[in-house]
């Protein structure tokens, strides 16, 4: 492992075309990706939905819709799509080319930052380009795909806007920031962590306030777009109605075991929603097998979840006002009710809704992922309009609706992200950080506090499920590589050589590892 790079390398582009192993990798890697798709598409030729998420981009797509119940990026670029092709193997293969596209891009960057070993190289290489996770992901109508290439993208443009910045750079991570952020509200770290990384760049201090004005404007501009069109439709100012409907949901999973507040004990505009919320726990609490038992997404979805009735009570029969305008309208009040809930019984909501979503997060459930269009052989009518399909049934060539294979992943992610604090450790501890030289240390300083922001991040926000972790697990099955690699390495050394401090081990190390 070569923690000691230096910036005397041919370029990124040449480096990757003259290489012979470059290019015999390059070669077997994108027939790899072709024959994979080709086999998936033969026994799932049809897309897979998951509702009401799929049929809810593509009603928008399909509207030209501003705001959305999810983040409207998805939307947007199933519309643009659209202006192309309307075909739905078209889009899946666009979808999945552009996600095997972003990890080849994110690996060859770390083995020309990193200069790992071949064959740890080549295993890294096979898991991510074989990866079945990767066509079943693709082959979903939602935001998955498109927002796991976008973080790719972005991460390992940050690699090189430290590793050896330029204009051109800075100009396309701005429009990247600004994608991946419109299509999933996970990416509300990313702008943070980029100015972090632009201010602390060797640039100039003119070209680092430009690029740090412009991520501002252009995610500001976003933001005040949509709270715009909010305020248009429901007359309302906030960004993400979804956002206040998941904060209360996950909220009510700490105070179903709390003890309860009276009505009369609460804010004011509280008090009609606590008696909802208190007469639905009082009517489950008895239960020996509670809807709410385990967190996913009981309180946000279900029928009988308080947060529904409560929208019920305030609109009544009301069919005259878009559903989404009676759902957005009382996101804001649900936004303070989760903080309130949560301020108030901090120790059950730790208990109830943190802890077992951390576990969650180290031990993902499939979801979605295990079963091929919800188990249903039929879709919506907007899928027949979009698509332009002549008839509403899927069909498939496989056993059955399940999807056995992603099951293996919540095992493999599981083993995967316990290692890595670990190996993160020992790395510190041999020595490997302090003796690594300035730009890698800040890359792989970088890579932790995402892996770390992505933790605390998906761990409050909503119920994790495998589907939202192949972007860290792809980081993470690289740093735990390159941690592996170095402390094998200097465990190897310092039993040949029981004699040689520490420092001169690793130094050894560095000496003794090719470039490529």
């Amino acid at each position: 492992m070569l923690f000691n790079q230096t910036n005397t390398q041919p370029r990124f582009r040449d480096w990757l075309l003259e290489d012979p192993e470059n290019r015999r990798l390059g070669w077997l890697a994108a027939a790899v990706i072709v024959v994979q798709f080709l086999v998936f598409k033969f026994l799932y030729p049809f897309p897979n939905f998951m509702p009401p998420d799929s049929y809810s981009y593509l009603d928008s797509a399909f509207h030209n819709l501003s705001i959305n119940m999810w983040a409207i990026g998805y939307s947007k670029f199933l519309r643009l799509f659209s202006s192309i092709t309307s075909s739905h193997v078209a889009m899946v293969w666009f979808q999945y080319l552009l996600l095997e596209l972003s990890i080849l891009y994110f690996l060859f960057s770390m083995k020309y930052l990193f200069s790992p070993g071949k064959w740890l190289f080549r295993c890294l290489l096979a898991f991510s380009t074989l990866n079945p996770l990767i066509p079943h992901i693709s082959n979903f109508v939602g935001s998955d795909t498109l927002f796991t290439a976008l973080s790719l993208i972005w991460i390992t443009q940050l690699c090189w806007i430290i590793y050896r910045p330029n204009t051109s750079l800075l100009f396309w991570h701005g429009l990247v920031v600004l994608a991946v952020f419109t299509v999933r509200y996970n990416a509300l770290y990313y702008p943070v962590i980029s100015i972090a990384v632009i201010i602390l760049s060797p640039l100039r201090v003119k070209t680092k306030l430009a690029e740090v004005g412009y991520i501002l404007v252009l995610i500001g501009g976003f933001i005040v777009s949509t709270e715009y069109h909010y305020y248009k439709e429901t007359k309302t100012v906030q960004f993400s109605a979804f956002g206040g409907w998941q904060l209360a949901a996950n909220a009510l999973y700490g105070y179903a075991y709390a003890k309860p507040d009276p009505p009369d004990k609460v804010p004011e505009k509280f008090r009609n929603l606590q008696a909802i919320v208190n007469h639905h726990m009082d009517s489950i609490r008895p239960l020996y097998n509670r809807p709410d038992r385990e967190v996913a997404v009981y309180y946000l979805w279900d029928f009988k979840s308080p947060l529904r009735l409560y929208l019920n009570s305030i609109w009544g029969n009301d069919t005259v006002t878009p559903y989404f305008n009676r759902w957005a309208s009382v996101a804001p009040l649900y936004t303070d009710y989760g903080r309130y809930l949560i301020l108030h019984h901090p120790e059950p909501f730790v208990r109830y809704y943190l802890w077992p979503n951390l576990i969650k997060y180290f031990v993902p459930p499939a979801g979605f992922m295990q079963t091929y269009n919800m188990g249903s052989n039929r879709v919506d009518s907007i899928a027949l309009l979009w698509f332009k399909w002549k008839s509403n049934v899927l069909t498939h060539y496989t056993r059955d609706n399940k999807i056995r294979v992603v099951a293996i992943f919540s095992v493999l992610l599981a083993i995967v992200n316990l290692i890595f604090p670990l190996n993160a450790a020992a790395f510190v501890v041999v020595g490997g950080f302090r003796h690594s030289n300035p730009t890698v240390k800040y890359i792989l300083g970088m890579m932790s506090i995402v892996w770390l922001c992505n933790l605390v991040f998906s761990v409050f926000s909503a119920p994790i499920e495998l589907r939202y972790q192949l972007f860290p697990m792809i980081i993470t099955c690289v740093l735990d590589g390159l941690f592996l690699s170095y402390l094998v390495a200097e465990s190897t050394l310092k039993k040949a050589n029981p004699e040689i401090p520490s420092s001169k081990i690793d130094i050894l190390i560095r000496a003794t590892t090719p470039i490529s």
